[in-house]
């Protein structure tokens, strides 16, 4: 039997480890919707500030939650990763993830949450996260092909995660097997750092970590992931279990959400949020992020369909990947028992079809 969502509080009663304690997260009722509206219903929403978040911080600031009637406290977190557990409990309600062995390992191991729409897709229109070489082995011609990174040191963000699916795919377009590299495990952050000690040769870098490595001179965009590996799901929506049972309330957060992606797709131009059309999501996002407007407008920004729609495909092949590494612990998750594409549907049935040209998502998409 599920248990209940109950406050902060009463959790404390049954022994919560006390790191998920320290978030503070308070959850939503399934019995807060009254009457069939979503009146002062309050919404737990994870973010990690930053730029990829955008749909949420436009959502709010433009009011499209409150026309809800949701009340939305946000929640701060150093990774997403840190969001797991707390929606697994049901002190969170919506956050944000990048699938990886350990997200499904937590799945597996009963963490009980849902995917229910796409948060950052990686095409070729929107390459947020090249493939860096350092400058100085690009101007020798020490690194002229993807085979020539062979034996050498490339950056990811951590062990294991849908990254480590992109890098394979780009090094098998070389000739090359996942472990014919050196691999070494930092933070974004740290990539440009790194690049300039000549602590590594290659990384995998999201923006704007890439943009400012550019800018700095110390390395180059010197592939283009998706034309290895495909459009890739990099990031996902997630609601807790429990929130998700609340199908009233996890609609209205949807459809809030849903018209955030479409304003924030509606301000892209050549791939930028440079134009003035932009100007009105620059000030919001930046605002809610401490990024620099002018950094920001650089950047290449992360594609997020603007109905919310999931790449399935792009998940299996990642999941697969994961499966042949021997990273899934026990019994495989089947996806389909994850993935919740209800919320999103309902949400486009009431705000209609996106109308506008956009870039189209290959691969198989959740309908």
């Amino acid at each position: 039997m599920r248990r209940p969502l109950t406050t902060l509080t009463k959790l404390a009663a049954v022994s919560l480890p006390l790191a998920l304690l320290a978030t503070g997260c308070g959850g939503t009722s399934p019995a807060a919707v009254d009457g069939g509206t979503c009146k002062d219903v309050s919404v737990s929403v994870g973010n990690v500030n930053s730029a990829s978040d955008a749909p949420m911080y436009i959502a709010a600031a433009k009011g499209y939650f409150k026309e809800e009637g949701l009340n939305i406290d946000f929640k701060s977190f150093d990774s997403a990763a840190k969001m797991v557990a707390p929606l697994g409990s049901g002190d969170l309600d919506v956050g944000g993830g990048a699938p990886s062995a350990g997200f499904y390992n937590a799945v597996a191991r009963g963490v009980d949450l849902k995917v229910v729409a796409d948060k950052g897709t990686m095409n070729e229109d929107f390459t947020y996260m090249p493939l860096m070489v350092r400058k100085d082995l690009v101007d020798s011609g020490q690194v002229k092909t993807l085979e020539d990174l062979r034996g050498r040191t490339i950056a990811e963000p951590a062990q294991l995660t849908a990254t480590a699916s992109t890098l394979a795919s780009m090094l098998e377009a070389g000739g090359m097997k996942y472990n014919d590299v050196k691999h070494t495990f930092l933070g974004f952050g740290e990539h440009l750092a790194t690049f300039s000690n000549g602590g590594i040769d290659a990384s995998l870098t999201t923006e704007p970590s890439a943009t400012l490595i550019e800018k700095a001179g110390v390395a180059v965009r010197f592939d283009s992931p998706p034309k290895h590996h495909g459009d890739q799901q990099l990031a996902v929506i997630l609601y807790s279990s429990q929130f998700a049972e609340n199908k009233k309330a996890a609609t209205c957060f949807m459809k809030g959400y849903v018209r955030g992606v479409r304003d924030y797709v509606d301000a892209f131009e050549d791939g930028r949020l440079g134009t003035a059309k932009a100007d009105e999501i620059v000030k919001i996002v930046t605002d809610a992020t401490g990024m620099k407007p002018e950094l920001y407008r650089q950047v290449v920004p992360n594609y997020i369909n603007p109905s919310g729609k999931l790449n399935l495909e792009s998940l299996q092949k990642d999941y697969d990947f994961f499966l042949a590494q021997k990273a899934i612990e026990g019994k495989p998750v089947p996806l389909d028992s994850i993935v919740d594409t209800s919320f999103v549907e309902a949400a486009v049935a009431e705000l209609g079809e996106y109308t506008e040209k956009a870039p189209s998502a290959a691969g198989k998409t959740a309908p």
